[in-house]
């Protein structure tokens, strides 16, 4: 018998010997609840777009950085920000780099978006 044939039978013999719980009702320990990915044949209530803003000349557009993977740059959403400069100088746009990862919440800045009454906001995950 090998060494890592020996190692892997202590280790199970191990956790037996141990009292690990056989299934997860023997368990005293809370359970987590998994959501199951497949798709569903019911679907999730329709929300209508917003309406188009008609143009954006005089109106905020706001580029946040998602800050995905804590990166702290989306060099596309810089390249935005030159286009709407060089293309539409009438645009003020702002750009703000999202707190926390991209799956954490801002609320902060949330509020000063719509504070701000923004013609628009573009979201960059990624670049």
């Amino acid at each position: 018998m090998s060494s890592t044939s020996l190692v892997t039978l202590v280790l199970l013999a191990g956790t037996v010997l141990a009292g690990v719980p056989a299934r997860a009702e023997d368990s005293a320990k809370p359970l987590i609840t998994v959501l199951n990915p497949a798709v569903t044949e019911k679907l999730a209530p329709r929300v209508p777009l917003a309406p188009r803003a008609g143009t954006l000349e005089g109106k905020t557009v706001y580029l946040v950085d998602m800050n995905y993977e804590g990166l702290g740059r989306t060099p596309v959403l810089e390249e935005m920000e030159r286009w709407f400069g060089a293309n539409m100088p009438g645009v003020k746009i702002i750009r703000r780099l999202k707190n926390g990862s991209y799956v954490s919440d801002d609320p902060a800045l949330w509020k000063e978006i719509a504070a701000s009454r923004a013609g628009g906001v573009i979201l960059g995950v990624a670049g």
